[in-house]
C-alpha cells in the first residue's frame, strides 16, 4: 500500500507538469524532440516512483532517420512507461479516445501529437489510424500500437486485430515488433508493485512492395516474433528477477 500511495502522489503533479510543458510546446510550435524529452522523463519518473527497473535488448533495431511502426503486446499501463523511457525515437501512440479525456494528460497528448481512436466506431477508428499514417510519414515520426486492442490477462498474449498491418502495409512503414514483460506483475487491480519490467525489440520487418493480400501473412509473423521474445524473457515467480535489470 506504501508503494500504491507513493506512486499517485508522485505520479498526480509529474503529469500535470509534463502535460503542460507539452501543451505550451504545441502552442509555441516547439521541435519533436520537446515532446520526446517529456515522453521520456515522463516514463522515467513513472518507473521511478513505481520502483520498476529494466532489462532492454534489442535497441538496435531502432531507426534514428526514418519512421517506423512499434507493435507490442500490452499488460499493463506500464508497458507505455517503459516504451516512452527507453526507446530513442519520437514514438506517438494511437490510443483509446477515454485517454483523450483526462484532464491535463489528454491536452497533453493531443499537444504532442497522439492520435485517439473510438474502438465503438470502426469507420471513425479506420480513418483516425490514416491521419496518423499520413501525419507519420509527413513529420517523421514512430508510431506505438497495441494490436491486441486492449491489456491482456496475467501476461498471457492474446490475439492480434488487423487494423496495425492494415497501416503498416498502407504506408509502407517498417514494423519493429516489441514484447514488454512483467508489468502485469508491477501493476494488478490498482496495486503497484516494485519489480522487474523487460523490454525486447526485434529486427524490423519491411512492408515495402507488400499489399492488402499480405496482411495476414504480416500479422501472422509479428505475433509469433513477440510471443518468442516473451517466451525467452519470461522468469518464473519462484525463480525470482531475471538479471540485468537497471534502475
Amino acid at each position: 500500500m506504501i508503494r500504491t500511495a507513493w506512486f499517485w502522489i508522485v505520479t498526480v503533479p509529474a503529469t500535470a507538469f509534463f502535460s503542460l510543458v507539452s501543451v505550451a510546446g504545441g502552442l509555441l510550435r516547439a521541435p519533436a524532440s520537446l515532446h520526446d524529452w517529456v515522453h521520456r522523463s515522463w516514463g522515467r519518473t513513472e518507473l521511478w516512483a513505481a520502483g520498476v527497473r529494466t532489462r532492454v535488448t534489442g535497441l538496435e533495431h531502432v531507426s534514428q532517420t526514418a519512421p517506423q511502426i512499434f507493435a507490442a503486446n500490452h499488460q499493463s499501463i506500464f508497458d507505455i512507461f517503459v516504451i516512452l523511457a527507453h526507446i530513442p525515437a519520437s514514438i506517438r501512440f494511437v490510443a483509446k479516445k477515454e485517454l483523450g479525456q483526462l484532464p491535463f494528460l489528454g491536452m497533453g497528448m493531443r499537444a504532442a501529437g497522439h492520435v485517439f481512436i473510438d474502438r465503438k466506431d470502426r469507420r471513425g477508428a479506420s480513418e483516425a489510424m490514416r491521419l496518423a499514417g499520413k501525419r507519420m510519414k509527413r513529420d517523421r515520426l514512430s508510431l506505438g500500437l497495441f494490436p491486441e486492442g486492449t491489456r491482456s490477462k496475467a501476461g498471457e498474449l492474446g490475439e492480434f486485430k488487423r487494423g496495425t498491418f492494415a497501416l503498416a502495409i498502407e504506408t509502407q512503414v517498417p514494423i519493429v515488433p516489441l514484447a514488454v514483460g512483467g508489468g502485469y506483475r508491477v501493476s494488478t487491480r490498482g496495486r503497484i508493485r516494485a519489480g522487474c519490467m523487460f523490454l525486447s525489440l526485434a529486427e524490423a520487418l519491411p512492408t515495402e512492395g507488400k499489399t492488402a493480400d499480405d496482411r495476414e501473412v504480416v500479422r501472422i509473423a509479428v505475433r509469433e516474433e513477440i510471443s518468442s521474445m516473451l517466451e525467452a524473457g519470461r522468469v518464473p515467480a519462484s525463480s525470482g528477477e531475471p538479471t540485468g535489470c537497471r534502475a
